[in-house]
């Protein structure tokens, strides 16, 4: 309701990304790292090299929810653009 999804035209386009970022950085505990490091690998393919990388370090909380979101992009319709940032890449 926050978001706005029913008054929208295209609903859930562009926004779902930030919704579902902001819902795993709730749900996720704070010893998430301590969790996965090591343990979870995720693909990430960088634009425009479609270069593959596989990510089983995470920085941080937020560094994890980066790469779950760059890891499943959908083009456009998660944050509106092409592609997502992760790592400066």
């Amino acid at each position: 309701e926050d978001s706005g999804i029913w008054d929208r035209k295209l609903g859930l386009y562009g926004i779902w990304g930030p919704l579902i970022e902001t819902w795993l950085d709730e749900l996720l505990p704070e010893k998430s790292l301590e969790m996965v490091n090591e343990r979870l690998s995720m693909l990430v393919t960088t634009f425009p090299t479609l270069e593959k990388n596989k990510i089983s370090e995470f920085e941080s909380k937020n560094d994890l929810i980066r790469c779950n979101m760059a890891s499943v992009h959908l083009p456009l319709f998660l944050n509106g653009n092409l592609y997502t940032d992760f790592r400066d890449a």
